[in-house]
């Protein structure tokens, strides 16, 4: 029973017994049944007149709308009927904005609400909660100038490619660039009208490394720089086992190239009647295929294998290891058929034709190709005057079922193709004298060729993806999963933080931690340490900004459209008492008339 219920009664039992009393009195003939009836109308028209004073009718209300203001907020105009302004941490004062803490909090002042429209920069991840499923409106504000967003690898392999993108805002027409540690640029380029970049450069000597990212107006001035710290490891070496049906100079210089870039090469060449020469041979079996990242044979060895070998070699590619015939000589119809079967085509072309390697001008310095060694002293000075030399390629034309080329002759058709298979990759070359180049003081270009050759075929080692955290904020919560009891975070300054595994999380098994101060704390899970960077937000708040300002569209984007809802509220109290008043001294005043009559 309500307690609008409740006072309803009391003031019709009151009604009830004032009228019971009146009436005794008629009974009695002390009071005329005339006056006795104005009476009970008076008092029934006072009691009906305290209950609507007290409870009065309900009336339509205006919609109600949260307007909450975010950092970033401008100025808006005076609040409208049926708004509550709050204000976030960080926002612009505003007189008619009550400031709260959160979200939580503004929703638990005002729970009579429609809908919620946020104006700034968006709501911080501490309120992404308490918004969800809410019907939310997100007028942005303009986002500040400077560095929006930044991904980069937090690991790159020495001598290898990595990228770095971003997003700028109020570059436009200027340029970005990235830096080695000397101050080199590394790349350099325009950001996307959208201010967006991508960059990439090579990771030099292996240690942790920090490279610059910087970004310059239309008339050369820097307008920001920004520290990457990235971990360059050193590349693993691929090891190879060359299996051969004779000596060749070709597998003569390429044992010299592997040699001097410390790879690890293993090579049986056969000379018939049970001799060998190279290293030590060994049984071609799964246990030994499974030593090495590539085979590379060449027609003869791989007629040498047979079907039961090349079916053993075949589940080793399928397992992760890479192959490459070279064809070096002459091949039959059952080797073109078992070729085939591979998915690698070699048909009958014209004669023997000569071309030069793309890109082998002169030049006076050599160097182990990048990914593969270290570099090498220059073995001759005569590469600035001796010409180009004259490669050939065998009469065939070469191609890889659902495959590509690896290298191309001037003339556009594939010296090297390749095409996975299962887990590994396996292709064939036509080029069988490329020594010439080394020969002709070219080091570099016939490094860089096998360099090709052995990074895309060898079995792959996953360097690059060694497991990495996102960037956190400091004072901010963030999520980090796969965890086991005991792990912890530790800070800059050593301190450390163990980690509560949420129950919530199930096979996830999350935690949340807040840190509490910026820079590189390290994740030690289990056995392993994983490197956890905070940002300072006061640092990044071009990239505050827009990280909230994107995680509140999407909240938007997913509100839920509700249909306004009519709302009641207790009518305007003053005219019922103002008639109450009335009514009762009116009443007051016949009582006191008939009285003295």
């Amino acid at each position: 029973m309500t307690p609008a219920t409740i006072v309803l009664w009391l003031l019709v039992l009151a009604v009830v017994l004032s009228g019971v009393r009146l009436a005794w009195r008629v009974a009695a003939k002390s009071l005329p049944a005339t006056a006795a009836a104005l009476r009970f109308i008076g008092q029934g028209l006072v009691a009906g007149l305290l209950w609507f004073a007290l409870f009065p009718p309900p009336v339509a209300a205006p919609s109600r709308t949260l307007v909450v203001l975010a950092p970033g907020a401008g100025e808006l105009p005076a609040p409208s009927p049926g708004e509550a302004w709050v204000a976030l941490p960080g926002a612009a004062p505003d007189a008619d904005a009550e400031r709260v803490p959160d979200l939580g909090t503004a929703l638990r002042r005002f729970p009579a609400i429609d809908s919620v429209r946020v104006h700034g920069h968006g709501l911080p991840a501490r309120d992404h909660d308490a918004a969800a499923g809410l019907p939310l409106v997100f007028e942005p504000a303009p986002l500040p100038d400077g560095l929006q967003s930044l991904e980069l690898p937090a690991t790159a392999v020495q001598g290898r490619a990595f990228t770095v993108r971003g997003r700028l805002q109020g570059t436009a027409g200027g340029r970005v660039e990235v830096l080695d540690p000397s101050g080199g640029i590394l790349a350099t380029t325009a950001p996307g009208d959208d201010g967006s970049f991508v960059l990439t450069a090579h990771a030099g000597p292996a240690g942790p490394t920090p490279f610059s990212l910087r970004w310059l107006d239309a008339d050369g001035t820097m307008r920001g720089e920004e520290t990457l710290r990235i971990d360059v490891i050193a590349p693993a070496r691929p090891r190879l086992l060359a299996l051969a049906g004779g000596p060749s100079p070709e597998l003569k210089y390429l044992r010299r190239w592997a040699v001097d870039a410390g790879l690890d090469l293993h090579t049986v060449i056969e000379l018939g009647g049970g001799v060998q020469l190279g290293d030590r041979p060994l049984p071609i079996n799964a246990a030994t295929l499974a030593e090495f990242d590539l085979v590379l044979l060449d027609e003869r060895a791989w007629r040498q294998l047979g079907p039961a070998g090349r079916g053993g070699l075949r589940e080793a590619v399928r397992e992760g290891l890479g192959v490459l015939v070279r064809i070096t000589g002459r091949l039959n119809s059952s080797d073109l058929a078992s070729l085939r079967e591979w998915g690698l085509v070699l048909e009958a072309s014209e004669g023997t034709r000569g071309f030069r390697w793309p890109d082998t001008a002169p030049v006076g310095g050599t160097s182990v190709p990048k990914g593969i060694g270290t570099e090498v002293p220059p073995t001759s000075v005569s590469a600035a005057t001796n010409p180009a030399p004259q490669l050939s390629r065998r009469p065939l034309k070469l191609s890889a079922r659902d495959g590509r080329p690896l290298h191309l002759a001037p003339d556009g058709e594939a010296l090297v193709a390749w095409r996975n298979e299962g887990r590994g990759r396996v292709g064939a070359t036509i080029l069988s004298d490329s020594y010439r180049l080394w020969l002709s003081g070219r080091q570099s270009a016939f490094g860089q060729h096998w360099a090709d050759t052995v990074q895309t075929l060898a079995r792959a080692r996953g360097e690059d993806s060694a497991p990495t955290l996102e960037p956190a904020w400091r004072g901010e919560r963030t999520t980090l999963c796969g965890l086991s009891e005991g792990d912890r975070v530790i800070g800059p300054d050593g301190s450390e933080v163990t980690l509560a595994i949420d129950p919530a999380s199930g096979a996830l098994a999350c935690a949340g931690f807040w840190p509490a101060q910026a820079g590189l704390h390290q994740l030690r899970r289990g056995e392993t340490s994983l490197p956890l960077l905070v940002r300072d937000p006061d640092a990044y708040p071009a990239m505050v900004a827009y990280e909230r300002q994107a995680a509140t569209k999407t909240l938007a984007a997913q509100a839920p459209v509700v249909e306004p809802v009519a709302h009641e509220q207790p009518g305007p109290r003053w005219p019922w008492w103002l008639a109450w008043l009335l009514a009762s001294t009116g009443l007051w005043l016949y009582e006191r008339r008939a009285r003295t009559l």
